[in-house]
């Protein structure tokens, strides 16, 4: 776990599901702040990438199946084009 400023914020989180998550902003670089893009990697393979505007305000939300890194990256310029 990357945290923020030494909070319980964080930049990304590794949890006991097997499950990775992380904050982008529109340049990619790690965040707590909104707005942002969530990164939520599964453990069954799948990715779902949401622009985050607000608490509860998600524009743009894709889930894909055992994507490539490319297909993450495209997800991930999609979603930040929201921001």
């Amino acid at each position: 776990m990357q945290k923020a400023n030494g909070f319980n914020e964080f930049y990304s989180i590794y949890t006991k599901g097997g499950r990775i998550e992380y904050f982008v902003d529109k340049q990619g670089n790690p965040t707590i702040n909104y707005p942002h893009v969530h990164i939520i990697h599964r453990g069954n393979g799948q990715v779902e990438v949401v622009a985050s505007l607000s608490r509860g305000k998600h524009p743009y939300r894709t889930t894909l199946n055992n994507p490539s890194g490319g297909d993450v990256n495209a997800a991930i310029r999609s979603a930040a084009s929201y921001l």
